[in-house]
């Protein structure tokens, strides 16, 4: 049986893909134009892109300092969108549906995706907040799952201001928990309107640490780099208790949980949290013919939540439910 199609055929022969081909700063991506994918494989979709998260993962690779088997490499690991095609084996997703998903090199207008990366939109949310659901969402949430934590307890949170520390904190703020949250002081009111202790990360973080958790420290999130790590150990927390994302874990013996592949449940939760206003992500869009400055923004000035890029060219920073800077 041959792929199911919805005006594939219409569309222009060229689209735009974020791509490099060589390592170094935002500065190196460039948007290639390419010819659109072929025909989906039987266990395939092809997606029209709509909105593209960036995560610190795409900045590291581009960087050179996660290896890449081949340059030059395409950028991108989450996605929103619509399907315009499905392979004949693919029976949970249809032409047209809106969908989210996960893969690398999806900076694209058009992307032929494996079928179990993607899934069906879930209702109540927008296609910007779609796009950081598969990676950065889910990543926290399997994190704060993989250490049982007790209401009553204390944890620390680094990076708490990124994509993957804000819904984190969150997630832990609402099983009851003392979020200690460490940040630029910039984003301290923002954390603070979340109802987390926000933490300046400069200076002695130990000391900073012992003041705020005068009874003992439980869980540590680690998301930014060792210094959380080598702070946490020097503060008694035992191994088991600190979870690194950031990829310092291994050398510390620290469990190093984070998100595999698309998790449907994970992410259909998720939604509905974002639908029902209880849990916040903070988006900063920039249209995909700006993405080295969205790469800027994300590496050189830091942003609160996250960064997305949609391929419709639209671009607004959106803040919802949050107190003034």
């Amino acid at each position: 049986m041959p792929s199911t199609t919805a005006g594939a055929q219409e569309e222009s022969p060229s689209m735009r893909v974020a791509k490099y081909d060589r390592y170094g700063p935002p500065e190196v991506i460039t948007l290639a134009h390419e010819a659109d994918p072929s025909e989906p494989g039987p266990d395939e979709v092809s997606i029209r892109v709509v909105a593209a998260g960036l995560n610190p993962a795409d900045s590291k690779m581009r960087r050179g300092r996660t290896p890449i088997v081949e340059l030059p490499a395409r950028i991108g690991r989450e996605f929103s969108g619509i399907a315009i095609a499905v392979g004949k084996d693919v029976s949970h997703i249809e032409v047209g549906a809106e969908v989210l998903g996960t893969g690398q090199g999806v900076m694209a207008d058009i992307i032929s995706s494996p079928a179990n990366l993607v899934m069906a939109k879930p209702e109540g949310i927008t296609f910007d907040h779609a796009a950081v659901l598969p990676v950065a969402a889910q990543t926290a949430w399997a994190a704060v799952e993989s250490q049982s934590v007790k209401p009553g307890e204390v944890v620390a949170v680094s990076g708490a201001s990124g994509g993957v520390g804000v819904v984190m904190c969150q997630l832990l703020r609402d099983l009851g928990a003392t979020v200690i949250a460490t940040a630029s002081p910039r984003n301290h009111v923002y954390l603070e309107g979340m109802g987390l202790i926000p933490l300046d990360y400069h200076g002695d973080l130990v000391a900073s640490l012992e003041e705020f958790t005068p009874k003992g420290l439980h869980h540590v999130f680690d998301n930014s780099g060792h210094e959380m790590i080598e702070a946490a150990l020097e503060l008694g927390v035992p191994r088991e208790n600190i979870n690194s994302i950031s990829g310092d874990g291994p050398q510390f013996g620290v469990p190093t949980v984070g998100r595999v592949g698309l998790n449907p449940p994970i992410i259909t939760a998720l939604a509905e949290k974002i639908a029902d206003g209880s849990l916040i992500i903070p988006i900063r869009t920039q249209p995909f013919d700006e993405v080295r400055k969205a790469f800027i923004d994300l590496e050189e000035i830091g942003v609160f939540g996250k960064v997305v890029v949609r391929m419709d060219d639209t671009a607004e920073e959106a803040m919802p439910d949050l107190p003034p800077a």
